[in-house]
């Protein structure tokens, strides 16, 4: 498991060191929220606020949004060479 989350805390600090990460946070939070302004502005009719349009936009922005990053990551993967450590050497369940 350690091993893991080595892996995670590198590709996360690897991320957030580009100007891309808080690029995609605000576009994610930007399409989430103008769709969900869109779709649920019957809130004053109903008279109480739900975040059901949230969570109905939210599926969609992220079906879009995580294999954009995905793509990104594994492009630089292969860009700096370093895939074929990952793809070779595999990491167990519990490790």
């Amino acid at each position: 498991m350690k091993t893991i989350w080595t892996i995670t805390r590198r590709e996360l600090n690897s991320f957030f060191d580009s100007l891309t990460a808080f690029i995609m946070i605000v576009l994610f939070l930007g399409f989430s929220g103008f769709f969900t302004w869109i779709s649920g502005s019957d809130i004053f009719l109903i008279g109480q606020a739900t975040l059901r349009p949230f969570f109905a936009i939210a599926y969609w922005t992220l079906f879009f949004f995580i294999p954009a990053l995905t793509m990104r990551l594994l492009a630089e993967e292969k860009k700096t060479g370093t895939i074929e450590m990952l793809l070779t050497k595999p990491v167990t369940d519990r490790q």
